[in-house]
């Protein structure tokens, strides 16, 4: 209920009353589990991030990340984690609230990149591509831009390479 909240109305234009009533509770039932919102926003913060590190953890399993040529299985993962983005786009809204507001909101992001870039790391590893010392740290920025670039196009709509719709549609 707090993400359809969030993601229809932002963090602060989302109110306890609605999410309670989405819930199917009072609100009284809403402040006995959290102490507010913010409390809210970060018990789902922790959640969608273990859903993120599931999709990463499903992602390079797959054979074909195996077996494609690397074009395309990044290609793929940008795909992949487009729509995995586009589903939670108020999350994002609300993250970006947040932080403009001086919350340290941005760690479990971090964790998650860091996460993925070890994937990408390991995946290179089994198909025996050498890596480099500092890969680690490149990948993880590259991953970064990556997450930066689909958020952006999410947030603030068309821009000069993809518009929402072909974001939506990855």
């Amino acid at each position: 209920a707090g993400e359809r909240a969030f993601a229809e109305h932002g963090f602060w234009q989302a109110h306890v009353a609605d999410i309670a009533r989405r819930a199917g509770c009072s609100v009284g039932s809403f402040y006995r589990r959290f102490q507010d919102k913010e409390a809210l926003f970060f018990a789902l913060q922790a959640h969608m991030a273990g859903r993120s590190a599931e999709n990463i953890t499903t992602f390079f399993p797959d054979p074909a990340c195996e077996t494609d040529p690397l074009d395309v299985m990044s290609t793929r993962l940008v795909a992949t984690s487009a729509r995995s983005m586009g589903r939670i786009e108020g999350y994002f809204r609300a993250l970006f609230e947040l932080s403009l507001r001086g919350q340290d909101v941005w760690p479990s992001m971090r964790q998650l990149e860091i996460f993925e870039a070890q994937k990408i790391q390991d995946l290179l590893e089994r198909r025996g591509i050498p890596v480099e010392a500092g890969f680690p740290e490149r990948a993880q920025l590259a991953v970064r831009m990556m997450h930066g670039q689909i958020i952006t196009q999410l947030l603030h709509g068309p821009g000069p390479v993809l518009d929402r719709a072909e974001v939506r549609n990855l």
